[in-house]
């Protein structure tokens, strides 16, 4: 029998053969150091290739360093590997992206090989996004799922999200998905109803715009709260629509901050339906109605000596363009006057 030496060649110790009781993990460890020098720095990557967490990679790299296996480098320093390590905490790595970890092909080729659920992982997003991932765009997809906390089924329900709103870069998504960890948003029943709120809003983006016609510019800050606003009241384009009519009858202009209070008016007075909000329409519409009639009568009342049954503002508009022409005054001298 003879040793296979046609694949990669890890060289040991010998010192490792006088620690043959030493932990499985820690065998582990030694081995996918030994395979790259530079995971002694990643203990967050070799646990995940050890298949064991963090503090047992830490104290496996503390036994070999006792036990000499594992030494200061050449000039002096102090290994990583030697050093306590700390997990950063996750909202600490979100603020700085040139911390978020770098595999190497290595590293990756073997996650992919130890671990099927990346692999499905991965082909299943090539699919959800249509294109085959790089090596770089694979790194992403890893740091998404050991970095960022998120499951496969999150990311999955991530890349779909963002490919129906247009996002299909995953150096992109890989950002879009920062604020959501950060707000805890990292399991799929939270993922979900994130995604509807989104998707409503875009959509609904889309009409209230056409509606209003209002061009390609991005909303700014006030007017994307503004819509919000509407979709938490749980208005649809149809209410929005009424709002918009009246706002141009009463300004002769599609103002969107106009609009708004109407809206927010009718949010307050818990009307919620377009036959709920019809009604108070045309209840005001009564009243105003009613309102000017009975001003109507009254001033044809005062008039009424005169002999006249048109409104009383007729009646003075007409008086004064008489006296004017009795003087003989032009427009321009009325106007002054």
């Amino acid at each position: 029998m003879k040793l296979n030496f046609s694949q990669e060649v890890l060289v040991l110790p010998g010192a490792v053969l006088s620690h043959s009781d030493a932990a499985p993990e820690a065998l582990r460890v030694l081995l996918w150091v030994a395979s790259d020098l530079s995971l002694a720095e990643k203990p967050t990557t070799l646990s995940k290739l050890a298949d064991c967490d963090a503090k047992t990679v830490r104290a496996a790299l503390t036994y070999w360093r006792e036990a000499g296996v594992l030494v200061n480098d050449g000039d002096g320093a102090i290994p990583v590997a030697a050093q306590p390590q700390r997990e950063p905490s996750k909202k600490t790595l979100l603020k700085r992206a040139d911390e978020l970890p770098t595999y190497t092909s290595t590293e990756l080729a073997a996650l992919l090989e130890k671990r099927e659920s990346v692999r499905v992982l991965v082909d299943e997003a090539q699919r959800i996004l249509g294109k085959i991932f790089n090596m770089s765009e694979i790194n992403i997809l890893v740091g998404m799922l050991d970095y960022l906390g998120l499951g496969e089924e999150c990311i999955l329900l991530l890349l779909a999200h963002c490919k129906r709103i247009g996002k299909v870069n995953l150096r992109a998504i890989e950002k879009y998905a920062y604020p959501l960890v950060e707000r805890g948003i990292t399991d799929v029943t939270a993922l979900e109803e994130e995604i509807r709120t989104v998707e409503a809003l875009y959509s609904f983006e889309g009409q209230v715009r056409k509606l209003f016609g209002m061009k390609s510019r991005a909303l700014t800050s006030r007017e994307e709260k503004m819509l919000r606003a509407w979709v938490s009241f749980g208005y649809d384009i149809e209410i929005v629509r009424r709002a918009y009519e009246l706002t141009v009858q009463a300004t002769g202009d599609a103002s969107l901050p106009y609009a708004n209070s109407i809206l927010e008016r009718w949010n307050a007075e818990n009307l919620k339906t377009a036959e709920a909000i019809d009604a108070n329409i045309e209840e005001e519409q009564a009243k105003r109605a009613k309102g000017s009639g009975a001003q109507k009568n009254a001033k044809q009342t005062d008039a009424g000596t005169l002999g006249n049954s048109f409104d009383t503002d007729d009646f003075f508009e007409a008086a004064l363009q008489r006296s004017f022409r009795e003087i003989g005054v032009g427009s321009d001298e009325q106007s002054k006057t």
